[in-house]
């Protein structure tokens, strides 16, 4: 959330010198790197809990601005909520109905959404009275709502945006009468899309003449005919977007001309998904060059080949979207500043161009360039190539995205040319090299993200590929392979004025303090999901930064430090009027004595009221001892000063048990041994069936000897393996027991005898097979089960180990291990023991070679 809002604050900086057209297009330059943010799609870990009167279940947000209540077949009325909240979201649910009165207590509400009740019929005339501050209502996917009355709206005197999105509504005759603007008269947005209307009247709008509606949307509505003088009573509409219909170009062509005769100001005009094929409609195109549309969408059409004579002289466009189009080349003055003298922004992402060639851009006044996404398809990948000397015509480029492409490399004459770029998104990509001096051309950029590629795949990161990077502010580094930064070599020491670092899901052990000393700016460090361990020595006091937020989610820190405490104490101190955020969620905290008294101790001596109140309020977790097993380490805290944690209180303690009562000394150690049998019992039930063996062993060596007969094992190998990995033992068996020399393995789902224990039936299973096979993948790592097997298995190698070559452990690696989740065990054997891998093209060697292992002996 604070990026997309630090992202727009920075955009404000991209000016052109008439007007800001960034600004005055505030939703496509906000969104252009990323997506808005729907705040009621992310977790709602409150749970406010049930209403009685209506049996729905209602959850929150943790600022408690979002409520959502659902239900399914228990919420049949409409939800009481008492918690004065800004947006109450109502969805799948069974009520029928709405009626006057059930929504009067809701007065506080700025957004109201009653969204997929798909047993909803009904709104009475009057409900939303008392709901005089709300600003937007969403009425949507209820698909038996078939008409809004008149007065259902009455009272609304503040709300500006309307959505009633796939609902049941196919008269746009029978809800017009309700949005007339004595109702709404504040209305500026009205969104109807995805409702079958079919047709708009000449009348459809009538009822609201004089309403000071903006934008209009009616999309994926089955439309095949509008009036050409339906829009005339929306005197002040302004935005028009009627894309996925089924409206031929003369149709369109019509209702522009009657609004440029009546002098009807339409700026943004959307037709995406209209079925254009080859090329826009020519005489479409010329009559809409004629009117005071300003921003043209034509995306999701078809236009494989924009040549140069594709659009007409376009005066007025400032803002063109091509999103879609299977565009595969660009004629060199297909945009020259000519024909469009005005054009500002230009939107080419999801395309098929295979790069960025010399003339290709030739609009001199671009300020907003979108190329993101335009990689081929998964059938047809292509790498995306940038010529040199490509942006010598982009003086005035402030946005460029370049995300989602396939880049190998950039190069220090990549970006030549764009002495005035402000933002460069390169997200996504596959840029594995980057030149010294890249960025050096573009001295003014403020916000670079380089997330998801692997940056650090084939070199490490130096401060010669970051130079001239000196009004930086924001650098997203996000998944890029980092393991360390060398602070003989700070490649932040380039970005003095950097204010937002975000380090996410790298893989970084440490940062030091001498790394962050040149980013003096620095107010968000987003370090989540690495591998961080509690750090020593302190960050922040020793660095001098005093960031306002610090995000550590999902590393490694077990601990808090007092150098840990000492930074977190030093922010908190000095946070001025800022909010200071600190998320320490998804932690391995170890809650016990060692590791947490001389940190609570230095918190309750030394620590100011603000961190004190930041540990009572935080919600991250113990991860061990079990005890403490998913309980705050704030109730933690809270019971130290309860719990016996001082060196001296154990020593004397013990001592006072030693001298007075050495009979309960021996009644522990004997409840211990007892204790240690029990639980290691079938490890100590597997060491003696060892020794037994190894006893037969070395009786069977001298009845081979003596010439005397020898009983042969029930199993020529026992199979360890996940039950995820099911279809290549399958496989085995079928290679191994079906062709000559026909072997006998022992599967677990198949030879153990139902009713037996698991561990007795293991042990079992291992003591009459002359191998054991371990087949080892990423499930069977993770496996617990999976993993005692190996360990009773190398027990069994070890111990019964007399110097010939016979090995009874034989192993078989399937894909690539995550090292993350080998067992020591396990790691021990993958480096010291030859082992088979599993190739699907080589099975017939690989099955040949397991045989022979097998038979050998």
């Amino acid at each position: 959330m604070w990026l997309g809002r630090t992202l727009w604050l920075l955009l404000c900086y991209v000016q052109y010198t008439k007007c800001n057209v960034l600004e005055e297009y505030e939703e496509i330059s906000r969104n252009i790197l990323y997506p808005p943010e729907d705040i009621i799609a992310n977790a709602l870990p409150i749970e406010v809990g049930k209403d009685r009167s209506s049996g729905c279940i209602c959850r929150s947000t943790k600022n408690r601005k979002v409520i959502v209540c659902f239900g399914n077949y228990e919420c049949k009325k409409f939800p009481k909520v008492n918690r004065q909240s800004e947006m109450l979201v109502v969805r799948t649910t069974v009520l029928p109905e709405v009626r006057v009165g059930e929504l009067d207590s809701l007065y506080y509400l700025k957004a109201l959404r009653i969204e997929a009740n798909h047993q909803l019929k009904y709104l009475q005339p009057g409900l939303f009275r008392n709901l005089t501050t709300l600003h937007q209502l969403s009425i949507s996917y209820n698909t038996a709502l078939h008409v809004i009355l008149e007065g259902t709206f009455d009272g609304l005197k503040s709300l500006r945006e309307l959505i009633l999105v796939n609902n049941g509504f196919t008269n746009i005759l029978r809800i017009a009468p309700a949005f007339q603007p004595t109702k709404l008269p504040s209305l500026r947005k009205l969104d109807l899309s995805e409702n079958s209307f079919e047709m708009i009247p000449e009348n459809a709008f009538q009822s609201m003449r004089g309403s000071p509606l903006r934008k209009l949307d009616i999309n994926l509505c089955r439309l095949d005919f509008i009036h050409p003088d339906s829009f005339l009573h929306l005197e002040m509409l302004q935005e028009l977007s009627i894309g996925e219909n089924d409206l031929n170009s003369s149709i369109i062509g019509d209702f522009l001309i009657s609004l440029k005769k009546n002098n009807r100001n339409l700026t943004h005009l959307d037709l995406n998904s209209m079925g254009f094929r080859k090329h826009p409609p020519r005489h479409l195109m010329e009559i809409i060059a004629n009117t005071t549309v300003e921003r043209l969408t034509l995306s999701n059409n078809q236009f494989e080949i924009i040549s140069d004579d594709t659009f007409p002289t376009m005066t007025n466009i400032k803002v063109l979207e091509l999103r879609g189009v299977s565009a595969l080349s660009i004629g060199p003055n297909a945009f020259e500043p000519k024909k469009f003298p005005d054009l500002r922004i230009l939107l080419l992402s999801g395309n098929n161009l295979p790069g960025i060639h010399w003339k290709h851009i030739s609009n001199q006044q671009l300020v907003l360039l979108d190329l993101s996404l335009n990689k081929g398809t998964t059938s047809n990948p292509m790498y995306f190539e940038i010529d040199r000397g490509a942006f010598l015509d982009c003086r005035e480029l402030r946005v460029l995205n370049l995300a989602f492409n396939r880049m190998k490399s950039i190069f220090d004459y990549t970006f030549i040319g764009l002495e005035k770029l402000k933002m460069l998104n390169l997200e996504n990509g596959t840029i594995f090299h980057i030149g010294d001096g890249t960025f050096k051309p573009m001295r003014y950029l403020e916000i670079l993200n380089l997330a998801n590629n692997p940056l650090t795949a084939n070199e490490n990161l130096t401060s010669a590929m970051f130079e001239g990077l000196n009004e930086l502010k924001i650098l997203i580094l996000k998944n890029c392979g980092i393991k360390h930064f060398y602070n003989e070599d700070n490649v932040f020491k380039m970005m003095p004025n950097l204010t937002h670092l975000i380090l996410r899901n790298n893989e970084l052990y440490y940062i030091t303090p001498e790394l962050l000393k040149p980013l003096k700016n620095l107010q968000v460090l987003d370090l989540s999901e690495n591998l961080l361990i509690s750090w020593g020595k302190p960050l922040f006091l020793v660095s001098g930064l005093k960031p306002h937020s610090l995000y550590l989610t999902d590393n490694k820190i077990s601990h808090f430090t007092l150098a840990m405490i000492q930074d977190m104490n030093i922010l908190f101190e000095n946070k001025g009027n800022f909010t200071i955020e600190i998320d320490l969620m998804d932690n391995l905290f170890i809650c016990d004595c060692a590791s947490m008294y001389k940190s609570y101790a230095w918190l309750q001596v030394n620590g100011s009221a603000a961190l004190k109140e930041y540990f009572r309020q935080s919600n991250f977790l113990c991860s061990s001892p079990d005890v403490w097993e998913d309980r705050r380490v704030a109730d933690y805290f809270s019971s130290i000063k309860n719990m016996r944690c001082l060196m001296y209180e154990k020593i004397s303690n013990m001592m006072l048990l030693v001298w007075t009562a050495p009979s309960i000394v021996t009644l522990i150690f004997l409840a211990l041994i007892v204790a240690f049998v029990y639980k290691y019992k079938l490890y100590i039930t597997y060491w003696l069936f060892l020794a037994k063996l190894a006893l037969g062993r070395k009786f069977l060596k001298q009845s081979k000897a003596e010439g005397l007969q020898v009983i042969c094992p029930k199993y020529d190998a026992f199979v360890s393996y996940c039950s995820e990995d099911r279809e290549f033992v399958s496989e085995m068996v079928n290679q191994l027991e079906r062709s000559p020399p026909c072997l006998k393995l022992c599967i677990y789902e198949r030879d153990f005898e139902i009713g037996s224990f698991i561990s007795e039936a293991i042990l079992g299973s291992i003591k009459e097979s002359r191998y054991i096979i371990l087949i080892i993948s990423n499930n069977f790592a993770k496996s617990q089960w999976c993993r005692w097997e190996t360990q009773l298995a190398e027990y069994h190698r070890l111990f019964l180990e007399d110097g010939t070559t016979y090995d009874p452990l034989v192993l078989i690696r399937i894909g690539n291990v995550e090292s993350k989740y080998l067992t020591t065990t396990l790691k021990f054997l993958l480096k010291t023991k030859i082992y088979l891998s599993w190739d699907e093209r080589r099975s017939d060697e690989f099955w040949m070679k397991l045989r022979g292992v097998i038979v050998k002996n």
